[in-house]
């Protein structure tokens, strides 16, 4: 019989390792329901963002009739219903959402399973250790427990077709990309493309410097292995430390000179603030030094948008890292985070092609927090929202995300999200003196 699940799940940020790819895991675990054991086989898919899928395959012991079941996934570090409640600090909760019944009785409905993963303290992962669920007896309201009777962290080889296989039909996209689609080839044009990369982080801040130094170094780290991966020239400059200034950023701005086939990126993490005037989008504070003016040594990325967008690349990306509020706001930094094992999957060209050699231009800017929010980070993780953007781009770029998927607007949003979640499990400092939760929504806009 179909096990049910009554549960609210409490969403909260689950943190995660930038510096990890996708986790996949094959599932086989057995529960005890009515003098019946049912056995399960499932298929969980994590995006560096939290993000995922489930797919879970078992069959009916009263029916004896075969099931596929296909979910969303979502994760956090609680776990609560109406009869129990789950709590610790030291456990994920990874549980699907939207179940969809795609092959058996598609009459009858699946309310997921919960895959708790506890943490390891000597390696610092967290790793699978128990299944639940919830009777679906009235006149029982105990936590029912599955037992895994065997656990995998996959790897590009255990994704054959077989496997695969046996969670997706042949003409499901997530099947066909693996197995069915064919790489495209580099037009002789396409060749010649350059990646113009301007990297600017605000190191020798006294409070927020080593965060930005992380975003600086992972942010030139993704985009030279992706220039590699795609065969692209790369142009690279990043301006920190000492070189760090208003005149560095101007010179360096005005020297990118793209062909119309050229793909330019502009990075900034360090601090922001808005004014009280018509500009939506932070001002970039470039001092060198404490006592040079504030108004004379920023820039609002907005005009820097507009400026290289003039150079007409094919791909013109503008992102801030910063905050877009009073000037005097303090930094907001939360504490540690919850690392996953990682599955080494490598990248899709395909995806890749369809995000940076786009058959129209495209250009997008980009920021941390709406105006009048501040932006937050940490020392592991750095900015929150540098890591779920750069974290949702490797998700896209990943052989298990359909490239039909794939689209600017559709990662931004998630980065978004994903952003939002974070920023609320955080404590923010505020120009009183006081610490609440952060409130951080990103904005961007594209042409």
């Amino acid at each position: 019989m179909l096990r049910n699940l009554s549960l609210a799940l409490l969403v909260l940020s689950a943190a995660f390792s930038n510096l990890q790819a996708q986790s996949l895991y094959n599932f086989k675990y057995s529960f005890n329901a009515d003098g019946h054991t049912e056995y399960y086989n499932a298929f969980m898919v994590r995006y560096d963002d939290g993000t995922g899928l489930i797919r879970v395959q078992f069959i009916d012991s009263t029916t004896g009739e075969h099931y596929l079941v296909a979910m969303e996934m979502s994760e956090s570090y609680e776990a609560e219903n109406e009869h129990a409640a789950v709590k610790d600090s030291n456990l994920l909760f990874f549980t699907g959402f939207n179940p969809v019944v795609i092959s058996g009785d598609t009459s009858e409905g699946y309310d997921p399973d919960i895959y708790v993963f506890a943490k390891d303290e000597a390696s610092g992962y967290y790793d699978p250790l128990k299944v639940f669920s919830y009777s679906n007896d009235e006149n029982n309201d105990e936590l029912a427990e599955g037992d895994f009777t065997d656990v995998r962290l996959l790897e590009a080889e255990d994704l054959t077709e077989e496997f695969v296989g046996q969670f997706f039909f042949k003409e499901e996209d997530f099947y066909k990309d693996l197995f069915s689609t064919s790489v495209r080839q580099l037009t002789a044009d396409e060749k010649k493309t350059t990646l113009h990369l301007l990297i600017v982080a605000n190191t020798n801040d006294p409070d927020i410097g080593s965060t930005c130094n992380l975003d600086k170094d992972r942010t030139l780290k993704t985009f030279t292995d992706l220039s590699e991966f795609m065969h692209l020239k790369l142009n690279a400059k990043t301006i920190s430390g000492n070189d760090y200034s208003k005149k560095s950023v101007e010179d360096a701005l005005s020297a990118i000179q793209p062909s119309p086939r050229d793909i330019v990126i502009f990075y900034y993490s360090g601090h922001g603030f808005s004014k009280n005037d018509n500009y939506q989008y932070p001002y970039l504070e470039l001092r060198s030094k404490s006592f040079e003016s504030l108004d004379e040594h920023s820039i609002n990325v907005e005009d820097i948008y507009n400026f290289l967008k003039q150079k007409k690349a094919n791909v013109t990306l503008v992102i801030s890292d910063c905050c877009n509020s009073a000037p005097e706001t303090a930094p907001a930094i939360s504490g540690e985070l919850a690392l996953t094992r990682s599955s080494s999957l490598g990248w899709n060209l395909n995806n890749c092609f369809q995000l940076f050699l786009p058959p129209a231009p495209i250009a997008m800017l980009a920021t941390a927090a709406t105006k009048g929010e501040m932006s937050a980070g940490n020392n592991s993780y750095g900015g929150f929202f540098t890591s779920n953007l750069r974290s949702t781009l490797v998700n896209y770029l990943s052989p298990v995300f359909s490239f039909k998927a794939v689209s600017w607007d559709k990662l931004i949003d998630e980065a978004k999200v994903q952003t939002a979640k974070k920023a609320n499990g955080t404590l923010c400092n505020l120009p009183d003196g006081t610490r609440k939760r952060c409130v951080q929504h990103p904005v961007y806009k594209m042409f």
